[in-house]
């Protein structure tokens, strides 16, 4: 009987899909886990869309394309149409990356862990969110000028994600950060079902 229950237990754990282990967001879905503009707000335009190049992560940890079973990644880059006065980012970027499995978006978003902690500018402090399955951030203002950064990455299944929210100094807040993290977390929801 013990053997029986051994030999079954494959072919129980396929037919209810417990078995996991597999990709939940599928590639064919890349383009449409970041932020659109009409999903950043109206008075937000794109200046670049497409899939990530070796330039989109120069200089970091993340440089490698095929780092951890990365099957692609994709990125929006967006600047506010209106008044510059006006509270609020005035640049978003919004990026997903998607790999063979989550734990390969595991060490993807450890890799985020390591930037962030290693920001140069002033002010820098951690972000401290829940979304996803984990999630890291920072916050920043650009040495020398009062331009503040938010950036916040997380996991989600097999894939990463990250939005940098940038504007002056006390006209973007986290809150708008967080904003469009969410939006761009339900993004992905709807491609993993």
């Amino acid at each position: 009987m013990r053997r029986l229950a051994l030999l079954l237990a494959p072919l129980v754990l396929a037919v209810c899909g417990c078995g996991g282990g597999g990709p939940t967001i599928d590639k064919t879905s890349l383009s449409s886990l970041v932020l659109t503009p009409q999903a950043a707000g109206s008075g937000y335009a794109p200046f670049a869309s497409g899939e990530q190049t070796p330039l989109d992560n120069q200089g970091t940890p993340r440089t490698d394309a095929a780092r951890f079973g990365r099957e692609g990644g994709w990125i929006m880059r967006l600047h506010r149409t209106g008044s510059t006065k006006s509270p609020g980012p005035l640049v978003i970027e919004s990026r997903a990356d998607l790999f063979g499995d989550s734990g390969g978006a595991g060490k993807d978003l450890d890799l985020y862990r390591h930037m962030f902690a290693s920001s140069p500018g002033d002010e820098h402090k951690p972000v401290s969110l829940a979304l996803g399955d984990e999630a890291v951030g920072d916050t920043f203002v650009q040495p020398g000028q009062r331009v503040r950064f938010y950036r916040i990455a997380w996991r989600y299944e097999n894939a990463t994600a990250a939005i940098t929210a940038e504007g002056f100094d006390g006209k973007v807040t986290q809150e708008d950060a967080v904003r469009l993290a969410r939006k761009q977390q339900l993004r992905l929801e709807r491609a993993g079902r």
